[in-house]
């Protein structure tokens, strides 16, 4: 086998390797993106979103501002009555160190529907939400 071949089987191995981890990543953090969903969605509740925020979420979104948001959900969607896990996928940042993963979830209210988008990192062994950002779905009665 020539340098070059070689190479490019090392490289293959490589590749290979790191989306292995990276899938092993994004779904061990799939089960904490989905209760943290569950939990907040179902009262509508900023503490326990901000229990599990990172510092740096909480630098730029302040406790005040996830509150207001949450409580102009539970206006608009109202209660939750199903949620399903569309996707999740890994990336590295420049703006952020090591990993994170990106979840978005389907939620169905009784007054709307909505898709929430989470972004997580383990730090020290805990997974810490760095986003969590919630968009009105178009319903039939919108039309």
């Amino acid at each position: 086998m020539t340098v070059s071949r070689a190479l490019v089987a090392v490289l293959i191995l490589l590749v290979a390797a790191c989306s292995q981890s990276d899938y092993s990543y994004m779904r061990e953090g799939e089960p904490f993106a989905t209760s943290l969903v569950q939990d907040v969605t179902k009262d509508w509740s900023s503490d326990k979103l901000v229990a599990q925020a990172d510092p740096r979420m909480l630098k730029v979104f302040p406790e005040s501002e996830i509150k207001k948001m949450l409580a102009q959900c539970a206006e608009g969607l109202g209660p939750v009555k199903r949620q399903e896990t569309l996707a999740g996928r890994v990336s590295v940042e420049t703006a952020i160190p090591g990993k994170t993963v990106l979840y978005t979830i389907d939620v169905e209210g009784e007054k709307a529907n909505g898709r929430i988008t989470v972004k997580l990192q383990k730090l020290d062994g805990e997974w810490k939400v760095l986003g969590f950002w919630i968009q009105r779905q178009k319903s039939t009665a919108d039309k």
